[in-house]
C-alpha cells in the first residue's frame, strides 16, 4: 500500500497542537500530487524477522524434546500394562496356593492326578468305550483294528488289510 512520506515527516516533526497541517503550512489533505511521493511500505519488519528466528530456534529444541517426551510416555503405558498382567498372574498363583492350603482339595488333586485312594474305599478303572456297541462283531470289517484279537495278531491283521487295500 503506498504511504505519503512528506504527510508522514510532516506528523512527526510537528507539534501536537499542528497535526492537521503538513510541513508547508497547508492543512494535511489539501496537498498537491507533486508534494506527495509514493513510497511502498514494508511488509516485513526487522522485529518481525527477529521474532520468527527467534520462534524457530525454540521450536527446534523443543521438538526433540517432546518427541523423547512422547516415546517415554508410550514406553511407561506399555510398562504399566505388563505389570497389570503380571499382577493378574500373581492373584492366580497366589488364588493357587490358598487352594493348597486346603485339605479336601489336596485330597481331590490326590484322586484325581495320583490315582490315590484312602484306606477302605476301592478304586476302579473303566477300559474301553462307555458307549454300548452292540453290533460290534458286524462291523468289524469296517474298523480299522480288530478288538476281538490278542494286540500282536491285531497289528499283523491290520497290516495285511493296509496291503491289500
Amino acid at each position: 500500500m503506498p504511504v505519503d512520506i512528506t504527510a508522514r515527516r510532516a506528523r512527526r516533526a510537528a507539534p501536537q497542537k499542528d497535526l492537521d497541517r503538513d510541513s508547508t503550512g497547508r492543512p494535511a489533505g489539501k496537498t498537491t500530487a507533486s508534494a506527495r511521493t509514493m513510497v511502498p511500505e514494508r511488509t516485513l519488519s526487522g522485529r518481525l524477522i527477529v521474532m520468527t528466528l527467534v520462534a524457530l530456534v525454540v521450536v527446534s529444541f523443543l521438538v526433540p524434546t517432546v518427541r523423547t517426551y512422547i516415546q517415554q510416555r508410550g514406553e511407561i503405558a506399555e510398562l504399566e500394562a505388563g505389570i497389570a498382567e503380571q499382577q493378574e498372574r500373581q492373584d492366580e498363583l497366589e488364588s493357587e496356593v490358598t487352594r493348597w492350603d486346603d485339605p479336601e482339595y489336596v485330597r481331590q488333586q490326590a484322586r484325581e492326578r495320583v490315582n490315590l485312594v484312602m484306606p477302605g474305599e476301592r478304586q476302579y478303572h473303566v477300559i474301553g468305550d462307555l458307549g454300548g456297541d452292540d453290533d460290534a462283531p458286524e462291523n468289524q470289517e469296517d474298523s480299522e483294528v480288530r478288538t476281538d484279537l490278542p494286540w500282536a495278531d491285531a497289528l499283523w491283521d491290520s497290516l495285511v488289510r493296509s496291503a491289500v487295500d
